[in-house]
């Protein structure tokens, strides 16, 4: 009977990571991604995450403010974003 309870708990909690990682996004239409930073250049003023849902790079402009942030980031961050005329992804805040 213990095994099958820990059986059905574990496949519970496995089931609530997997969905975390499928909302996490929300697909394109929702102006957020989240991901773990990969690198940032702030010369060019970009960043770059690897998507949690996609597991794709992802890069974003992003201002002096948001560049400053980045570099204190530890583990995953949300980036709310905006894709401008060129169709680039314009960073317009982050939070971790």
């Amino acid at each position: 009977m213990k095994r099958k309870t820990g059986l059905i708990v574990g496949f519970l909690f496995g089931l609530l990571a997997l969905s975390n990682a499928a909302i996490a996004c929300g697909g394109a239409e929702s102006g957020k991604h989240i991901g773990q930073v990969l690198s940032m250049n702030s010369s060019s003023g970009t960043f770059t995450i690897q998507d949690a849902e996609t597991n794709k790079a992802i890069t974003f402009n992003a201002d002096a403010d948001i560049l400053t942030n980045i570099k204190g980031a530890n583990g995953r961050v949300m980036v709310n974003y905006e894709e401008n005329d060129e169709g680039a992804l314009v960073a317009t805040s982050i939070a971790f």
